[in-house]
């Protein structure tokens, strides 16, 4: 299979040993057809990732790394930006000119304020005014038309949890249903987010009932993704997101070449 969320030591999150080198050799071992490399891209001047991620650096490193394991291994260069709607023009200027495969949108920040950091974005807020305001960032990342792929869909929940002490998806399904029927419109990959698995609910993002809903509107489009930061994460969750994938009739996964769509069947 292909695992298009990868992130190196490019990214400021990850792990010691997190090289394309090693993720390389370690999916040769364990079968992979290609791997995609995505680390982060950031435009808020107040997140500790901005400015970090180094293009020329990393095309480098993915070019080197391709002749290594050509013939062995496929290898995409992708980014994930965090989508801001107070930024909404950085990330169509910044991709001018940049020959990467595969653009991922995600949501990491609401009014300019992480959720990835501690309680502050929840503070003072309900669940649902905390989650109403994300997945209405969501459906813009969607509605912008930049992206190839929409990560980790309903990934807040793994930062809510601790704070309100559940997360019950019935009461955004409105909002959840509009965001995939833009998906659907829009063509853009829904991702099947593994990491999920590596959390207490044991569940991907996003969780089951919206993968059977994206296929019920007729979505066909979808990437597995490990969202590895530590060589130890990758290939986890992976045969479940595949097995899920099918048992809703999907049996194909996508990836992408020169931000072309390509499919490849389900192992």
């Amino acid at each position: 299979m292909n695992d298009l969320h990868i992130h190196t030591l490019f990214s400021p999150d990850s792990q010691p040993g997190a090289t394309m080198e090693a993720y390389a050799e370690k999916a040769v071992g364990m079968g992979y057809r290609g791997i995609g490399f995505s680390d982060h891209l950031e435009f808020d001047p107040d997140d500790e990732g901005y400015g970090y991620l180094d293009y020329d650096a990393y095309s480098r490193e993915i070019d080197r790394v391709r002749k290594l394991y050509q013939g062995r291994l496929s290898i995409y260069k992708g980014v994930e930006i965090s989508y801001q709607s107070e930024f909404p023009g950085a990330a169509p200027a910044y991709l001018k000119g940049k020959d990467f495969d595969f653009v991922i949108g995600a949501v990491h920040f609401v009014g300019r304020c992480p959720f990835h950091h501690g309680d502050r974005y929840f503070r003072g807020k309900t669940s649902e005014t905390a989650f109403r305001s994300y997945y209405e960032e969501v459906l813009r990342t969607v509605e912008s038309g930049v992206f190839d792929i929409l990560a980790h869909m309903d990934h807040l929940k793994r930062y809510s949890i601790p704070v309100y002490g559940s997360y019950a998806s019935e009461p955004y399904r409105g909002q959840i249903s509009q965001i995939l029927e833009a998906a659907v419109s829009s063509g853009i990959a829904l991702e099947i987010n593994a990491s999920g698995y590596r959390q207490t609910f044991r569940e991907p993002f996003p969780e089951p009932w919206a993968i059977r809903e994206f296929a019920r509107l007729g979505g066909q489009h979808v990437t597995l993704a490990s969202d590895s930061h530590a060589l130890a994460h990758f290939g986890l969750g992976m045969p479940e997101s595949a097995e899920l994938l099918k048992s809703v009739g999907l049996s194909e996964a996508v990836y992408f070449t020169s931000r072309r769509r390509r499919a490849a069947p389900l192992p």
